[in-house]
């Protein structure tokens, strides 16, 4: 379900490159883990069922999804930076880069993830 604050954060703080990146991920997160709600937390768009799946983050340089269990996620796309002992995340600067089929995949996974929670 779509967040009134996230639409205000898209609105006012991302660039028009980011609010198509958001759109775009917000759509993948529907469909993909439809049971997931959409908040703001620490003032940054994220997706939570029992626990935060993913949250988005951005710089000048770029729009960066973390994924809060990322490192025990497969990553067979290659996309995933990281090394910490829970994250990962990929970077993005423009809708050519966001890469569809890794992300429901890792969506996927991340749920799979919280629900064993």
């Amino acid at each position: 379900m779509r967040n009134r604050d996230v639409d205000d954060f898209a609105q006012t703080k991302l660039t028009p490159e980011y609010r198509e990146i958001l759109e775009k991920l917000r759509q993948i997160v529907e469909e993909t883990v439809p049971d997931a709600i959409e908040v703001l937390s620490s003032g940054n768009p994220a997706w939570h069922v029992k626990r935060t799946l993913a949250t988005v983050t951005t710089n000048d340089k770029n729009l960066t999804l973390t994924f809060e269990r990322g490192a025990s996620l497969t990553d067979d796309h290659g996309w995933l930076e990281g090394t910490g002992f829970n994250t990962r995340h990929l970077k993005m600067k423009n809708i050519d880069e966001l890469p569809e089929d890794a992300l429901r995949d890792y969506l996927t996974q991340a749920a799979a993830l919280d629900a064993g929670a």
